[in-house]
């Protein structure tokens, strides 16, 4: 399933699918050997959640926000 939508001056693309067994070992190789790495933009402990969601909500985030727990 596919979808797209526009808010403010931003298009959005949303996807969402069930991936196989086989995709996740796939994707797993890829990040293990190095030829995909995610993009990090912030990382955040647990106790400051409320300002990743911040800037979230804020935009301008490039990348992935990462929670920290432990």
């Amino acid at each position: 399933m596919m979808a797209s939508a526009v808010y403010g001056r931003r298009r959005v693309r949303f996807f969402s699918g069930i991936p196989t067994h086989a995709l996740f070992a796939e994707l797993t190789r890829l990040v293990e050997d190095g030829t995909t790495k995610p993009f990090v933009h912030a990382v955040h402990p647990l106790s400051r959640i409320a300002e990743a969601h911040r800037a979230l909500e804020a935009g301008g985030v490039r990348g992935k926000l990462v929670v920290e727990i432990g």
